[in-house]
């Protein structure tokens, strides 16, 4: 009798070993509904950020970031079926949408896996801006019924005589101008490498002595309307320039 249960159990052991070897260095695991790195950046009890941006002179709130859907961009020259294979081996996206044009990349809307909370997005997005296939990410949210996408670009208005100083902290920030609107307008970009996404750089921007507005454009496409649809407003989703 012993001879036949410990081999079983010293089988049973080393299949639980290599199980825990999977899944011990953090990489995104195919088929499970968390990632572990995502897991563990929500367990260390501290609340979900806030979020806001300047709408004209007022600060308006967003809250914290929706959890079904995150933007992305891909790197210039990638395929479609290279992009897609990007993301489907991260096992907290369920699948990869149709893509949304700025002036300056074309974005996709990642959907997200059922279950995540607001800091598990937040690390979502984070793992992804590591990928060498992706050149910019940013959160989604929720405002009156639209769902708001942070897209890769920003509206400035700089003060007069004061565009020397909007390229000087652009470059500060590894931001770049796309687009010049008027002696005073400008459209500006940023990808994974600026200091941060497009609200950040407008938040940046509106606290400078040299900057009368600065604004994030937005992705925009409507709340679903049913529990667990994730995906965008029937690929209704725009980039929204005329406000």
């Amino acid at each position: 009798m012993k001879i036949k249960i410990i081999p079983l159990l010293i089988y049973t052991l080393s299949i639980l070993a290599l199980a825990s070897c999977r899944q011990e260095d953090g990489s995104p695991i195919r088929n499970v509904r968390f990632d572990p790195n995502l897991l563990n950046q929500s367990m260390d009890g501290s609340p979900c950020a806030s979020y806001s941006y300047f709408y004209g002179n007022e600060q308006t709130s967003l809250g914290s970031v929706y959890t079904k859907q995150i933007l992305v961009s891909f790197a210039k020259g990638s395929t479609y079926d290279e992009q897609k294979a990007a993301v489907e081996k991260y096992g907290f996206i369920n699948s990869l949408g149709s893509p949304t044009s700025t002036n300056s990349a074309t974005l996709y809307t990642l959907e997200l896996v059922d279950g995540l909370n607001c800091k598990q997005a937040e690390q979502a997005i984070h793992v992804l801006a590591n990928d060498q296939l992706v050149s910019y990410t940013a959160p989604y949210f929720v405002k009156d019924d639209n769902l708001l996408g942070v897209s890769n670009e920003a509206i400035v208005t700089v003060r007069s005589g004061s565009q020397a100083a909007l390229i000087q902290l652009l470059q500060g920030y590894n931001a770049a101008v796309v687009a010049k609107l008027s002696d005073a307008v400008y459209i500006v970009k940023v990808d994974k490498n600026s200091d941060g996404n497009a609200l950040e750089l407008a938040n940046y921007l509106q606290a400078q002595e040299s900057i009368t507005h600065a604004e994030p454009d937005f992705v925009v496409s409507l709340v679903p309307a049913r529990p667990g649809l994730n995906r965008g407003a029937d690929g209704k989703s725009k980039a929204d320039f005329t406000r």
